[in-house]
């Protein structure tokens, strides 16, 4: 009897753990109003070289709106309103502004929040699931305005863990992210930037 049950259960925790990476990225979506949680980059080169490691903050706000504050080594900080986006460097006292993709593909995670969309925007492939995290491969359908060539988003646990950006010039940029926090109210005043007094405003 204790063996049947054992069995049930592990087929129940199969059946979970064997979601493909849409069905994770649906289940993750669900209700989400906001989230946050804790990234690490590592940048490498075309012949794997490490060029560099970041870490920092992720904040978003349902559909588009972003907060990416790098706070090692350097400070960084990028804010998607929804419609501009803003790229702070407090250090050479700058902030480059431009518009926001019309299509959502200045940033894959837009479809965390409208899954539905995905295939809207980008050519999608599943990859078989490598050390539990199953992964989707997203090609822009308009390359020629796309900051990357492809995308990659890793799921596990029913949730996002891992990002890929590949870009023309050879690069990949890998995020690693820590315990996403869903929901937990974050205010309409992170996603706004507002430029400090003395900062050049290049656009």
């Amino acid at each position: 009897m204790r063996f049947s049950a054992a069995l049930l259960l592990w087929l129940a925790c199969s059946v979970v753990y064997a979601q493909s990476a849409k069905d994770q990225l649906q289940f993750f979506s669900n209700g989400l109003r906001d989230a946050g949680v804790d990234f690490q980059q590592i940048v490498t080169g075309p012949n794997g070289e490490k060029i560099q490691v970041s870490q920092g903050r992720l904040e978003y706000g349902a559909p588009d709106r972003f907060r990416w504050q790098y706070l090692k080594p350097q400070t960084q900080l990028i804010v998607a309103d929804g419609k501009k986006i803003w790229i702070y460097e407090s250090d050479l006292k700058q902030v480059t502004v431009k518009a926001q993709d019309a299509l959502n593909q200045d940033n894959p995670l837009s479809v965390l929040s409208r899954p539905d969309q995905l295939e809207r925007f980008y050519t999608v492939k599943e990859r078989a699931d490598k050390q539990g995290v199953h992964w989707l491969d997203l090609t822009p359908k308009q390359a020629s305005s796309s900051p990357f060539d492809k995308a990659m988003l890793g799921f596990n646990g029913n949730s996002l863990r891992y990002m890929r950006l590949f870009d023309g010039l050879g690069q990949v940029s890998e995020f690693t992210f820590g315990t996403w926090r869903k929901n937990s109210g974050i205010s309409a005043a992170r996603f706004h930037f507002t430029v400090p007094k003395g900062v050049d405003v290049v656009e």
